[in-house]
């Protein structure tokens, strides 16, 4: 695919569109606004999991270990928690689990409360040296100090994460395929994997909130390849036809037929 026809189909959008693809064999790369902000939406929630996992893996947090959930602490939407009577112990593996499967709301704030929102930040910010990722408020803050805050992903960021769990290096080959497996458990797959195939080998996150749509993935083609796509103050469902269509095409030139 040319930059210059990528770019064209673009520009065909409403909004603020980033996009991030790379060929995780050849190295080639197509870009748009890939450095640039967009208001995170769900994908946030790719580096909450891994920095679970780093605690895990330091020996801070155990997969196992129960945290107590509250009736007060459930947060609408997207998951399974909200719809859970009264007070609930669930494990950290499990909320990982609902949170990047079926996007679980509450599950991420609890994990946030448990990791600290400040120790990913300083992760993000910091130990990764990201500076268009940025993690400041809860889902559904109600905190006075934090509610006018947002939380921002980076196209090229959010895509680095994805490399380095495809080449088994963030932390170690465990943790990294743990985290793509959960990820290959993906329930939201009509965008990226929507044309391709939802049964197609492909470890998604998507996010989405009014005007903003967006994708991440690890797209398991003939020659696998990372690709993001973000979106702000957008036309939803022709963005996401876009997403659908463009993975396509790029699944069919990786050699996916």
């Amino acid at each position: 695919m040319e930059q210059k026809y990528l770019d064209d189909r673009i520009k065909a959008l409403k909004g603020k569109i980033g996009f991030y693809y790379e060929n995780l064999v050849t190295g080639e790369t197509l870009c748009h606004n890939e450095r640039e902000s967009f208001e995170a939406a769900s994908v946030i929630k790719v580096p909450i999991f891994m920095y679970t996992a780093k605690l895990v893996s330091e020996g801070k947090l155990n997969w196992s270990q129960k945290v107590q959930i509250k009736d007060e602490d459930k947060k609408p939407s997207c998951g399974a928690l909200l719809s859970l009577t009264g007070d609930l112990e669930v494990d950290i593996d499990s909320l990982c689990k609902l949170m990047i499967t079926i996007s679980d709301n509450t599950a991420t704030n609890i994990l946030m409360r448990v990791c600290g929102i400040e120790n990913i930040q300083n992760w993000l910010q910091k130990d990764m040296g990201f500076t268009s990722t940025q993690l400041q408020r809860e889902l559904f803050e109600t905190n006075p100090d934090r509610i006018n805050l947002s939380n921002y992903i980076g196209p090229r960021e959010i895509g680095l994460l994805l490399k380095l769990i495809y080449n088994r290096e963030f932390i170690s080959e465990e943790i990294s395929q743990k985290i793509e497996e959960t990820l290959l458990l993906q329930q939201i797959r009509h965008k990226i994997p929507g044309y391709i195939g939802r049964k197609k080998k492909i470890a998604n996150k998507t996010g989405e909130d009014g005007n903003t749509t967006h994708d991440a993935a690890i797209v398991f083609a003939g020659e696998p390849f990372i690709l993001v796509v973000c979106s702000n103050d957008t036309d939803v469902p022709e963005t996401e036809r876009f997403i659908r269509e463009i993975a396509l095409e790029l699944y069919q030139e990786n050699h996916g037929e």
